[in-house]
């Protein structure tokens, strides 16, 4: 009859190589182990294996992970974290852009003054010049009406 594995046993095997000296040490201790301090070979490499962690740290030794999710695929709360830090970043600007517009405002300036508005103003004074008045125009209408003749 073969031995019962329960859900919640999970089974990690170890290679131990002969032609290692390293290896050869642990199989040795492993092999030989005094009951009457550790009745198991598995609790042994347990305590062992605590023990290394206690010392040096679980971070030391595993992959963070948040670190090990993101290098896997991109999930829909990292999507959502995105998005929540490109809304933050445009309404802090357009915030600062109202102050900005706010602040000309009440000091009778057009420091904010968009871009695009500027540029319409712009072309809406040069529509409104005489076009009488400008020098090519005249020299063109002259040319034309000497070649009537």
């Amino acid at each position: 009859m073969m031995g019962r594995r329960l859900e919640y046993e999970v089974k990690t095997s170890v290679r131990l190589n002969m032609s290692n000296p390293q290896h050869v040490k642990i199989n040795d201790v492993i092999q030989n182990l005094d009951p009457k301090i550790f009745k198991s070979k598995n609790q042994f490499i347990i305590d062992a294996i605590q023990f290394y962690i206690d010392n040096y740290g679980k971070e030391t030794f595993v992959i963070k992970k948040k670190e090990k999710e993101r290098a896997e695929y991109i999930r829909s709360e990292d999507i959502d974290d995105i998005k929540e830090e490109v809304i933050e970043a445009a309404t802090n600007e357009a915030r600062k852009e109202v102050i900005k517009l706010l602040g000309g405002v009440i000091s009778g300036m057009n420091v904010g003054q968009p871009v695009i508005m500027q540029a319409a103003n712009s072309e809406a004074q040069e529509l409104t010049e005489d076009v009488m008045d400008d020098a090519d125009v005249a020299g063109l209408a002259m040319g034309w009406m000497s070649k009537g003749d």
